[in-house]
C-alpha cells in the first residue's frame, strides 16, 4: 500500500469488511428464518406507528432511487396471493398514502384548530425559505457563471503560441510559427497606460490581465523543396488565404486547458499576389499584410476565446524570409508604440485577459456546461419536478383531506 495513502486505505478496507459482516449477518437471519409466505404488508416497521421520525424515515425511503420498487417487487414474487403485480402496486400505493395521511392528521392537523390562522414561524419556515431556495435556484446559475464566484480563483496563461499561414488551392503552407513567447503580469508593467491609452482594460481585475510578448524570428526553419515551393507558386496565381492563429494553454477548466484562436484575413487586408511571388523566387524579402488580429483578448472561463475590443485597430505585420542557409521567417509588428514592455521581443504581441474559473468540483461541473446547458437540465427540470407537485391538487382533495383514518381497514 502506498505510504501516503496507507491511514486512508485501512479505514476503508475496515469499512467494507464491516458492510460485508452485516451483509452476512442479514443473510444468516434470511437463511434462519426463511421465506416469508404472507403478505407483510401491513407488518413494515417505518409504518407500524405513527411519528414524526417513522414518517421522515417512510418519506426517504419512498424518496431513494429503486428502493420501493424493488420491496414491492420481491414482496410480490415470495408471497401467495391472487393480485396481479400491478394490482399489488396498487394496494401497496393505497398503503403508503393512507400512513402519509394519518401522520398529517395525527402530527399536523391535531395541533391546529379549524379557522386559527397560521404562525409567524410556520410562515416564515415554509413560505419565507421556500421563497429563497426558489430564487437561488434561478440565481445561482448566473452566480456560478459570474465573477462574483466565491470558489473562483486566477488562471493565467501557462503557454502561448504564434502562427501564420497561407493557403491556396495547392494547400497550405505554414510561414511562421514561434512558440517562444513571454507572459508578462499585468501588475509588473511599467507605462502600461501606452499600451491601453483608451481604456479598455479597466473594467477588469489586473490579475487577469497579461502582456504576451513572442520573438520576431520563427522557431523553425523554412524547409520546403524546390519542386513543391514551384508549384505553390504556380498556384499563387490563382487565389490566395492567409490566416493567422494564437495559441493558448491554461491550467483550468479541465478538457478545455488549450484553446485556440484563428481568424482569417479579409480580402481588402491582403498583399497582392504578385508581392508575395517575389517572396517566394527570392527578387524580394518582404511583404504587408494589415489587420491580421485583434490586439486585446479574453479567455473566458468556459475555454473561448474572443475579441475584447471591436472598435480598437487591428495589428499590421511585416512578414519577412531572411534568406540563408537555411531559411527562417520573421513577423515584426507595424505599430512601434504598442511594443513597449516586450523589450526586445518585436513579434507578435497581444493583451490578454484570462477569466477566473472555479476550482475543485463545481469547477470540473461547470466546464461540462454552458450557463444555457445549465439552466435546460438543472432549473428547468426543478422548475418542472415543483409545477408537477403543484399542479391538479384539487384531484388529490378526497384522497389526501381525509378526516380520519381510523375508519379505514388498514388502521382498525
Amino acid at each position: 500500500m502506498d505510504p501516503l495513502h496507507r491511514y486512508a486505505g485501512r479505514l476503508a478496507l475496515r469499512a467494507i469488511y464491516f458492510a460485508k459482516a452485516i451483509s452476512l449477518v442479514l443473510q444468516a437471519m434470511q437463511i434462519h428464518i426463511g421465506v416469508p409466505h404472507k403478505s407483510t404488508l401491513y407488518r413494515q416497521f417505518l409504518t407500524s406507528s405513527v411519528s414524526r421520525i417513522n414518517f421522515l424515515g417512510f418519506r426517504l425511503y419512498r424518496a431513494l432511487p429503486f428502493l420501493y420498487e424493488l420491496r414491492c417487487v420481491l414482496d410480490w414474487s415470495c408471497t401467495t396471493t391472487s393480485l396481479t403485480m400491478y394490482d399489488w402496486l396498487k394496494l401497496e400505493d393505497i398503503h403508503a398514502s393512507l400512513f402519509l395521511v394519518k401522520c398529517d392528521v395525527d402530527l399536523n392537523r391535531s395541533t391546529h384548530q379549524q379557522g386559527q390562522r397560521q404562525s409567524k414561524m410556520t410562515k416564515f419556515c415554509n413560505g419565507i425559505c421556500l421563497f429563497w431556495v426558489l430564487l437561488c435556484v434561478i440565481w445561482a446559475p448566473m452566480l456560478m457563471y459570474s465573477s462574483g464566484n466565491p470558489t473562483n480563483i486566477a488562471n493565467p496563461i501557462k503557454d502561448a503560441s504564434a502562427r501564420l499561414d497561407i493557403q491556396t488551392i495547392s494547400g497550405r503552407l505554414t510561414l511562421f510559427e514561434t512558440t517562444l513567447c513571454e507572459k508578462i503580469s499585468w501588475e509588473n508593467l511599467e507605462g502600461r497606460g501606452n499600451l491601453d491609452p483608451m481604456g479598455v482594460l479597466n473594467a477588469y481585475n489586473e490579475k487577469d490581465i497579461q502582456l504576451i510578448c513572442c520573438q520576431s524570428d520563427a522557431s523553425t526553419l523554412w524547409l520546403v523543396p524546390p519542386v513543391v515551393k514551384a508549384r505553390f507558386i504556380n498556384s499563387l496565381k490563382w487565389n490566395m488565404d492567409i490566416s493567422f492563429s494564437w495559441q493558448f494553454s491554461r491550467d483550468r477548466p479541465k478538457g478545455k486547458e488549450l484553446v485556440k484562436y484563428e481568424i482569417p484575413i479579409m480580402y481588402e487586408d491582403l498583399p497582392d499576389n504578385s508581392e508575395v511571388i517575389n517572396v517566394f523566387n527570392g527578387t524580394s524579402n518582404s511583404f504587408t499584410v494589415f489587420n491580421v488580429y485583434p490586439r486585446y483578448f479574453r479567455v473566458t472561463g468556459s475555454g473561448d476565446v474572443r475579441s475584447l475590443d471591436q472598435q480598437s485597430e487591428d495589428v499590421s505585420a511585416d512578414i519577412v524570409l531572411n534568406r540563408g542557409n537555411p531559411e527562417w521567417w520573421s513577423f515584426y509588428d507595424t505599430d512601434i508604440s504598442d511594443r513597449h514592455g516586450c523589450g526586445e521581443f518585436p513579434g507578435p504581441i497581444a493583451i490578454i485577459v484570462s477569466e477566473e474559473t472555479p476550482q475543485g468540483i463545481i469547477g470540473d461541473t461547470l466546464s461540462k456546461f454552458s450557463i444555457w446547458g445549465l439552466y435546460i437540465t438543472f432549473v428547468l427540470a426543478v422548475g418542472r419536478f415543483i409545477r408537477l407537485q403543484c399542479s391538479d391538487l384539487r384531484m388529490r382533495i378526497p384522497f389526501e383531506n381525509l378526516p380520519s383514518c381510523d375508519r379505514c381497514p388498514f388502521y382498525q
